[in-house]
């Protein structure tokens, strides 16, 4: 059975991470989960930044949901957990989801919230989101080089069709390491990979 991630909403936010992220989900190397309320903060915090409105947050749901049907861990399977974690407040929630289904990673860049005595009693890490890219990259870098190539085609027909500048491979790969959080560890891997001739 392959392991359990769980995407805390402050890196659904920033569009290339959240992008990379769902490449890394279409590698089925691992099962990836969220919850409603990981998917609220995330379309509140975008909509209040004026990064989004609430038609494009319903599409985006609606899609993330349609390609992960199993990735939602429902409010009832984790409500009466919340209590009793451990971590900060505002992240017990996310914790409590993750322990209800026997998650093994929560993927969040506020690894200082889920201290290692709150996750020990459920041998749950936290991961950056460099570390966490770094690693599923490593698994199998084809696969995962395949998924982000379809992924940026995508976006570039996309840009092309609304006048926009298309960005390449390698210049997707590149922002990463400056991104919001940066990525620099999984950047500079993917770099290579695109660079080498045995991958295509």
């Amino acid at each position: 059975m392959p392991f359990q991630a769980i995407y805390d909403a402050c890196l659904l936010y920033p569009f290339e991470v959240r992008d990379v992220l769902m490449v890394a989900a279409r590698t089925r190397l691992f099962a990836v989960r969220w919850t409603d309320a990981i998917l609220d903060e995330m379309a509140r915090n975008l909509i209040k930044d004026s990064r989004a409105n609430e038609e494009n947050m319903a599409k985006l749901r609606a899609d993330m949901n349609k390609l992960y049907p199993r990735a939602n861990i429902p409010l009832k399977d984790y409500e009466s957990l919340i209590p009793v974690m451990t971590c900060d407040p505002k992240d017990r929630h996310v914790l409590a989801a993750a322990v209800s289904k026997g998650v093994d990673v929560i993927v969040t860049r506020n690894l200082s919230d889920f201290p290692p005595e709150s996750l020990a009693p459920y041998s749950i890490e936290t991961q950056s989101v460099d570390e966490f890219v770094l690693h599923v990259l490593d698994l199998d870098p084809r696969l995962f080089l395949r998924q982000f190539r379809i992924r940026n085609e995508q976006k570039r027909s996309w840009a092309q069709k609304n006048g926009k500048q298309p960005r390449s491979d390698i210049e997707v790969a590149e922002y990463l390491a400056r991104a919001e959080p940066p990525m620099p560890n999984s950047s500079t891997f993917l770099l290579k990979c695109l660079n080498d001739p045995k991958f295509g």
